[in-house]
């Protein structure tokens, strides 16, 4: 292959990589959506948004170290013993890699579980992965959101 015939080559197939590995918009809008839909689910009780969100072998790893899995979620969130009145995310961050990505975000959470009244924010990351053109979240971290504007206690 002559030398012009093979830099061209290599020009193309590095272009349509980095164009691919470039999120789109698009990508980052929809991700947001999906947050958005999924968090509003626990406040709605919406186990079909959450099974079509979460993948079959969904883990939640909470800042203690437990680990939850999907139907350990939906169970919750089907329990009459646990209320959301506010479950609402904010100040994404999305990283798109081709077909999986990363939201970080901030969750503030409100509701009732087992009669003990809880008001959390959370920060979280979620690993999505895109499955036939939807976006489903795969794997998340959650931890306590700390005021970094005060010191430790």
């Amino acid at each position: 292959m002559p030398l012009k015939t093979l830099t061209l080559s290599i020009a193309i197939v590095c272009a349509a990589d980095a164009f691919a590995a470039s999120p789109t918009t698009n990508d980052i809008e929809q991700l947001i959506a999906t947050d958005k839909r999924m968090q509003r689910a626990f406040v709605d009780r919406d186990l079909a948004a959450l099974g079509q969100i979460f993948t079959d072998d969904y883990i939640l790893v909470v800042s203690s170290g437990a680990e939850r899995t999907k139907a350990m979620i939906l169970a919750e969130v089907a329990s009459p013993d646990v209320r959301w009145e506010i479950n609402e995310s904010s100040g994404w961050a999305v990283r798109v890699h081709g077909d999986t990505a990363i939201v970080v975000a901030t969750l503030h959470q409100k509701g009732v579980d087992h009669g003990e009244a809880f008001d959390n924010n959370v920060k979280f990351s979620d690993t999505y992965i895109r499955q036939n053109g939807a976006w489903r979240n795969v794997h998340a971290h959650a931890s306590r959101a700390v005021d970094v504007g005060k010191p430790a206690a």
